[in-house]
């Protein structure tokens, strides 16, 4: 599940689930429902790897690399799977079709973002410059 939470002049999203991998894949979601998800299908995919020494920058620089491919090919996303193979490594499969999204993202940042578990539930929320 995401949500989006109010700001001035960017977008706030959070994504809460069991798993820290369902809970990026939620900001994911929400991310690209920004970029124009509802006009595209689930045809051709692009694979993103990435690695770091904390969550946070592990969260950051997967969202930035995912934004970054996204603007290179254009490519418009739909949808996330994400496969963490360690603590600060993962992969990620994003689902979509070739064509220019809707709006871009200019930035992930680290303002605002926050990475918790609390009662077996990840919560992870992260500010994107728009």
């Amino acid at each position: 599940m995401y949500r989006f939470i109010e700001h001035p002049s960017d977008i706030i999203i959070e994504g809460r689930n069991k798993t820290f991998e369902r809970a990026l894949e939620d900001v994911a979601r929400g991310m690209f429902t920004q970029m124009g998800a509802e006009q595209a299908k689930e045809k051709e995919k692009i694979r993103i790897e990435s690695k770091a020494t904390t969550l946070e920058d592990l969260v950051v620089d997967a969202l930035s690399k995912i934004v970054a491919e996204c603007e290179a090919i254009p490519f418009t996303p739909k949808r996330a799977e994400v496969i963490r193979t360690d603590e600060y490594y993962l992969q990620i499969t994003v689902y979509g079709e070739r064509k220019q999204p809707k709006n871009i993202i200019k930035g992930v940042t680290y303002h605002e973002l926050q990475i918790r578990k609390k009662k077996n539930i990840w919560t992870i929320r992260i500010l994107f410059d728009i």
